[in-house]
């Protein structure tokens, strides 16, 4: 057999129920000129047990990590291996259709500037699909792209090593890393473009022990602090690309608008919830000395943007809202229960007692 292409990581830990299934999707595939690492952590001799019938196969082999290194920190390892031209990073309870490999193979070839190429996914266990579109175009305009469709597609397909070896490893937090996956994708677009292919050809498997699962249940205080690296790493990629302040204050304001306003990892209707999560953003870069991201003489102009923002997000909100009422009134409660109706209009009252408020405290022009 010729030089490996791909060099597929599995990090897994407690897994020995489903790595199986991982491992025999990998067999299965049309193109099969990759080379698979199991890296097993914290001495978890079950799962590797699970894992040793397949190295009969010269294609696979296992390391098994006397120390716990998580997720982060095996993944960290894997990145530091000897990679081929491409890594396939692979979670032990996920499984793709047998011509995964190729299908983004032939992707790879007609983009040579794709950083990541990857294809729809298909979650099991609840019907959702997600679907991230190609980004692409000069390095803020894609980097633009992503703090607006902020996902976890890429890094579910064919990565190049050349853009892996210049983001670097993945940032370590107190958090598991919850959310360091968003900054280092980050920065592998700074090294090219983002590429779909739009075919389902990816299965994740979502189950009440998986890693997003136990997140989202932690209390919102811990959800709150882990959300503010999101803004640290994504700072972190985009401002070595800001040649002029202008670009700079742009991105700060985007960055934290998004983190603060759109982020599907923390939604809270708790009074304040958007000015506590500035506060743990600014908190971060000062916990990470990383205050030269957002320096003193910004912060204001930035807040200021970002709270203008919200107004018109509470806004549309509103509106929204009042239009769904009116809807739902209109086709009669036969199709939306009154039970529904009531949670609405609470939603309504509690976004105008919010916007109400903030309006009475915003200082007068001529003040």
């Amino acid at each position: 057999m010729s030089t490996a292409r791909i060099t597929v990581g599995l990090p897994v830990y407690k897994g020995a129920d489903l790595i199986t299934n991982a491992l025999h999707c990998l067999q299965r595939q049309t193109f099969g000129n990759f080379e698979a690492l199991i890296s097993v952590d914290g001495n978890d001799a079950e799962t590797a047990a699970a894992c040793r019938p397949f190295l009969v196969d010269s294609r696979f082999r296992m390391v098994v990590h006397s120390d716990r290194l998580d997720w982060v920190g095996n993944f960290n390892w894997l990145l530091q291996q000897d990679l081929q031209e491409f890594f396939c990073y692979r979670q032990h309870d996920d499984t793709t259709a047998p011509e995964f490999f190729e299908v983004l193979l032939q992707a790879a070839e007609k983009d040579p500037n794709a950083a990541a190429l990857y294809c729809d996914c298909r979650f099991i266990g609840r019907d959702d699909l997600q679907i991230l579109h190609s980004i692409e175009g000069e390095p803020l305009d894609r980097m633009l792209q992503y703090i607006e469709h902020m996902s976890a597609a890429p890094v579910r397909g064919l990565i190049r090593r050349a853009a892996i070896r210049q983001a670097g490893l993945v940032r370590t937090d107190e958090f598991r890393a919850a959310h360091q996956i968003y900054g280092w994708l980050a920065k592998l677009v700074r090294w090219g473009n983002f590429r779909r292919v739009p075919e389902v050809l990816y299965y994740k498997l979502e189950h009440p022990k998986n890693f997003t699962s136990e997140f989202l249940a932690r209390p919102e205080d811990q959800r709150r602090a882990a959300c503010s690296t999101i803004f640290t790493g994504l700072l972190e990629a985009v401002m070595p690309l800001c040649r002029m302040p202008e670009e700079r204050l742009y991105f700060q304001q985007t960055i934290l608008g998004r983190v603060v306003a759109y982020h599907p990892f923390f939604v809270s209707n708790e009074p304040n919830s958007a000015e506590k999560l500035i506060a743990e953003c600014l908190e971060r870069l000062r916990f990470e000395g990383n205050t030269h991201l957002l320096r003193v003489e910004e912060v204001a102009q930035v807040i200021q943007e970002v709270q203008r923002r919200l107004v018109l997000l509470e806004q549309s909100r509103i509106r929204r809202l009042f239009y769904d009422a009116s809807q739902r009134s209109r086709f009669g409660r036969l199709i939306y229960p009154r039970s529904q109706m009531r949670r609405v209009m609470y939603q309504v009252r509690y976004l105008l007692e919010r916007f109400c408020g903030a309006q009475r405290r915003r200082p007068r022009r001529d003040a």
